[in-house]
């Protein structure tokens, strides 16, 4: 428990002004908590013994209004301890979903996708953990206390049985959160696991209808399902036995409190008015404890929540500054370049070494796997080489800003992807400083305007499911138009006719011309003939990695 606890302690001691008005808020409540027990006390020991109808009036209305007030005490309570975490989880939050956007490449691979969802998770667990309801039993443990001494204050002896069950439902406590503390790890691993055969549900639906994946997938499903179940019923019967033992406890102590009461009643040490009123008392004091009980198992998942949320942490991520050169002539060079995937047990690209001068039409060719894809990704710095460096202008590109090195490359993926938002936003997040005269040149140039046009809101027109519902040939146009829209002078494009129809072939064609007699230098990977035969340098990657074929400069046919 102590992740969750020091979690809990952050934010107390950040909230220090929240914090000591809770505090005084819980006095408050917990004081006027107080005035039914003594309510009950003078009730039986003056209005019964002498049936003054004024002092029963007296007294009833001086405790419901000690009723009321104790009532919204612990309403405001309630509200400020909601606002303690605000702060501190919107940082958690904020903090986890930035790791997420800016991880070094190859970091997010090794994670998993399931091992990221469940770090997402954590903050909203960590705070549903301490929330204001949990966060309010908590505040009332130290103030339990209060209800001890004033029951010391009439009878020590029944002081000394409250002492000895609070004690012993502090202990009960603890072991019901060691039991759940290994119930909640196994839980968490369980739901990641889950979570994981729903994305793969969700990527691959196609793949398990088509080929025979769907019954594997379901049986790997039902077994999850039971597992999760399963822990599920463990933590709740770990969650209910803790509640039955706070129960059985205050139950007992109520036994001892009367059994002990009645035989100071009958020595004359003690009257029955202080007797019922010191049960009330310590039941009120023993309540907090078997609250907390309940709480576990919310406690227990934030511990763990807290141990992933520090595990992400620790990913690294990209530097926020760097180098940033006065302007990019457009030079590229491989030297020594090894690379292996995460998980990969040979390079995909081995000690590779090849100069590309400013102005050139680089095309990698190769069987698929032998690393075109891996090659331009690199460049763009998704990926890192475990050995050697790609080299722009003479420089690692690894020193470079990454902010800064991203606006010198326009690239066009194979399979293309958008955000949730409009057209014009995703091209203008790719460069600003575009007017509505540029967009739409840009949009000529990649030959999307048809795309565009035809779309009801035009450039406003919002695009859902990362812009999959737009077909292949229109997605890849827009993703076309958005790599020129960067205006960089390093071109990257993986298979940029694949998928396209004659005219949208053509079209690539006439850009590729274009960036040529512009001075851009451009990679390409690509088997289409024509792009090859117009390509300055050709690099097989399906032979040795240290030789590139060198082309006079013919432009694009």
């Amino acid at each position: 428990m102590n992740g969750a606890l020091s979690s809990l302690m952050v934010r107390l001691r950040s909230n220090l002004r929240l914090t000591a008005r809770v505090f005084a808020a819980s006095l408050a409540a917990n004081l006027l908590g107080l005035a039914s027990s003594f309510y009950t006390m003078l009730v039986l020991n003056r209005y019964v013994s002498h049936g003054v109808d004024s002092t029963l009036a007296a007294l009833t209305i001086g405790v419901v209004a000690s009723i009321a007030f104790e009532h919204l005490f612990r309403h405001v309570r309630l509200r400020i301890a909601g606002r303690i975490g605000r702060a501190d989880h919107e940082r958690m939050a904020t903090g986890a979903f930035g790791i997420l956007l800016t991880a070094r490449s190859g970091a997010s691979s090794v994670q998993g996708d399931a091992a990221r969802r469940e770090a997402m998770r954590a903050p909203d667990q960590i705070d549903a953990a301490f929330g204001s309801a949990n966060l309010a039993t908590l505040f009332d443990l130290p103030f339990a206390l209060c209800f001890v001494l004033v029951v010391a204050l009439i009878s020590w002896p029944l002081a000394l049985i409250c002492v000895v069950f609070t004690l012993l439902s502090i202990g009960a406590g603890l072991l019901a959160q060691a039991d759940m503390r290994k119930v909640g790890r196994d839980l968490a691993q369980a739901g990641a696991d889950a979570q994981g055969l729903v994305t793969a549900a969700i990527v691959g639906r196609d793949a398990a209808t088509l080929f025979g994946g769907a019954k594997p997938l379901l049986g790997d499903w039902q077994r999850a399902a039971q597992t999760l179940r399963s822990l599920r019923e463990r933590m709740s019967m770990h969650q209910g036995r803790a509640q039955s033992v706070g129960q059985s406890l205050q139950a007992l102590q109520g036994v001892a409190v009367i059994a002990v009461g009645a035989i100071l009643v009958v020595r004359g040490e003690l009257d029955v008015g202080s007797l019922i009123g010191v049960n009330l008392l310590v039941g009120r004091a023993l309540a907090p404890f078997t609250r907390l009980a309940q709480i576990g198992e919310s406690v227990a998942m934030a511990r763990q929540a807290q141990a992933r949320l520090e595990q992400f942490a620790r990913t690294p991520v990209e530097p926020s500054t760097g180098t940033m050169l006065p302007r990019y002539a457009g030079n590229l060079e491989f030297r020594d370049l090894t690379y292996t995937p995460p998980g990969g047990v040979t390079p995909l690209l081995r000690r590779l070494t090849l100069s590309v001068p400013a102005g050139n039409i680089l095309v990698l060719k190769g069987r698929n796997g032998s690393g075109k894809t891996t090659l331009l990704r690199l460049i763009a710095g998704l990926s890192e080489p475990q050995e050697g460096a790609v080299l722009a202008d003479g420089v690692d590109i690894r020193k470079f800003a990454p902010s800064w090195w991203r606006q010198q490359i326009g690239y066009l993926p194979q399979e293309p992807t958008f955000l949730t938002m409009t057209i014009r936003d995703n091209l203008l997040l790719a460069n600003p400083r575009l007017s509505e005269a540029e967009l739409h040149a840009v949009l000529h140039r990649a030959g999307a305007e048809r795309t565009v046009g035809d779309c009801a809101q035009g450039l406003d027109t919002p695009l859902r499911n990362f812009g999959h519902e737009l077909p292949i040939g229109h997605r890849r146009r827009l993703a076309l138009a958005r790599a020129l829209a960067v205006g960089g002078r390093l071109i990257l494009l993986d298979e940029p006719t694949d998928g396209l129809d004659s005219e949208g072939t053509a079209i690539v064609y006439r850009t590729l011309i274009e960036l040529a007699r512009t001075g851009h230098t451009v990679v390409i990977a690509s088997h289409d003939p024509r792009i090859l035969q117009g390509a300055s340098l050709v690099l097989d990657l399906d032979q040795p990695h240290d030789t590139a074929v060198a082309r006079s400069p013919a432009g694009v046919a």
